[in-house]
């Protein structure tokens, strides 16, 4: 297991190993409300702090986090049973994202002009302005970057936050608050609350949060989707994906096959941007199958330090896994790495070759180390395949042709697209993230990140405060014609 929970207590486990890391008191209804007020009494300062203060706490809170690098690195590790590298490159990308925030800062909350059209009497501008209390609910597969990267944003906009990790990985949150209050002093800023479900639903159905962002489940996502519509509270969703990836006849076979390898791989496939679905040109297809087999050979996955990734992180994704190869194996070929026989809960790199279009593997999320392979005739075809699941996350096209890639990633329904590449676009902190359809509401990273915390107000002054306006009472017939023949003319 990787946790359990008592009536009181979150135990917390090593998936790799199974061993006992430490337990997390759970928030009770009185201490979620305790914080709930602190956060209340907290949001006009906070609210109203100017963007060079609160660039100045996020340069002391990014600062902190890379001097105790080795401290996340190792807890990140602990509780999720990922490899001590693919920690480090968590902590790079959540401080890469972190730097971009603050440069944003200055720039994002000066005032907009915009244009007044025909009242040229009139100055009309934009401000942005915080929300006030953020809810954050942060999954488990990255307790550091999808936990950081939305608490960044919504304190860069002025927001006070309150954070619920998943309950399998609360440690690296409980290090992520300790270093926050060491390093700014501000400890009635951002807030964390530990628990399940119940937890989560406290911050939601909250009256006195403003806004929530939950990373997860689609499941969960739709869930917390309806009850912010009671309140008509905004939402942000980053839920789900079954990214395709297509190979083209002119692709350069090799970086496409080291690609998906580690795509659909890394993190234990444990990536809402990992591979999952492989479309191959059918003239390269035996040749594409034949050398990522060899390669998948290579691959091995275990808790020991010259395995290429580590276990899944939770039992029942590892049930969930089996559950789909069991389905897709009846009238499919499956190829397998290496896994090691150990106590955690280790699956091995996995490629399941042309499995029927309506199998679970095709259908559904994964989340493990498992690529398809599939084979397609033309542009058309696949690109009919690759929009066939409902998700649209993300998805990558690999191609020599720039024009013709361009045009396949024009037409594939996702939020992202990498064109010769896989999942790297996360990393550019500028580039706006998120999904559409089942993968998901709203944006984070870039300005769009901060922004989706913010309230957009529109102000509106006169050059001139002359006694009348157009639209006042009473206006004469003379008038009335001489503003009809202004539009005709004007408009027509």
């Amino acid at each position: 297991m990787s946790c359990n929970l008592t009536h009181d207590k979150i135990k917390v486990y090593n998936p790799a190993t199974g061993g006992a890391l430490r337990d997390i008191l759970i928030t009770k209804e009185k201490d979620f409300l305790d914080k709930v007020e602190l956060a209340k009494s907290n949001k006009d300062y906070w609210n109203s702090t100017k963007p060079k203060y609160r660039k100045l706490i996020l340069q002391k809170f990014r600062k902190a986090i890379v001097e105790r690098l080795d401290d996340f690195i190792h807890t990140i590790c602990s509780e999720t049973g990922k490899k001590p590298y693919e920690g480090m490159l968590e902590v790079y990308t959540s401080v890469e994202h972190m730097k971009h925030a603050e440069k944003l800062l200055p720039i994002i909350f000066r005032k907009h002009k915009r244009r007044v059209g025909t009242l040229l009497t009139k100055k009309a501008w934009t401000e942005l302005q915080p929300m006030g209390i953020a809810g954050i609910i942060s999954p488990w597969n990255y307790p550091l970057i999808l936990t950081l990267t939305p608490i960044v944003e919504a304190l860069t906009a002025g927001n006070i936050v309150i954070l619920k990790p998943s309950e399998q990985t609360p440690l690296t949150t409980e290090l992520l608050k300790n270093v926050w209050d060491e390093s700014t002093g501000e400890i009635n800023i951002f807030h964390t609350i530990y628990g399940g479900s119940d937890v989560g639903q406290m911050l939601v159905n909250s009256p006195d949060t403003d806004i929530i962002c939950f990373t997860g489940s689609t499941k969960i996502g739709k869930m917390i989707a309806i009850d912010c519509a009671k309140h008509l509270k905004p939402v942000i969703l980053e839920l789900g994906g079954k990214d395709p990836m297509i190979v083209c006849s002119d692709a350069d076979i090799n970086r496409a096959i080291n690609a998906a390898i580690w795509g659909g791989m890394s993190n234990a496939g444990q990536t809402c941007i990992s591979v999952e679905r492989i479309f191959v040109q059918d003239n390269i297809k035996d040749s594409f199958v034949e050398k990522i087999t060899d390669k998948i050979k290579t691959i091995s996955a275990g808790s020991s330090e010259d395995c290429n990734f580590g276990s899944i992180s939770v039992k029942a994704g590892l049930e969930k896994i089996k559950n789909q190869i069991e389905d897709a194996r009846l009238n499919a070929k499956i190829i397998q790495g290496i896994g090691e026989d150990c106590v955690g809960f280790i699956y091995p790199p996995t490629i399941v070759i042309d499995p029927q279009e309506e199998s679970k593997l095709m259908r559904e999320e994964t989340f493990g180390p498992v690529v398809s392979i599939s084979s397609f005739t033309n542009i058309s075809d696949v690109i009919k395949k690759a929009n066939s699941t409902g998700y649209g996350l993300s998805a990558s096209v690999f191609s020599k042709n720039t024009k013709q890639a361009k045009f396949i990633a024009s037409k594939i329904r996702a939020g992202s697209v990498a064109i010769n590449d896989v999942m790297s676009h996360y990393g550019i902190a500028d580039l706006p993230f998120g999904g559409v359809g089942l993968s998901g509401i709203g944006r984070v990273h870039g300005e769009e990140g901060v922004k989706a915390f913010c309230l957009q107000k529109s102000y509106m002054t006169n050059r001139i405060n002359l006694g009348d306006e157009i639209w006042w009472y009473t206006k004469s017939k003379k008038y009335q014609r001489l503003i009809r023949k202004f539009l005709k003319f004007y408009f027509g």
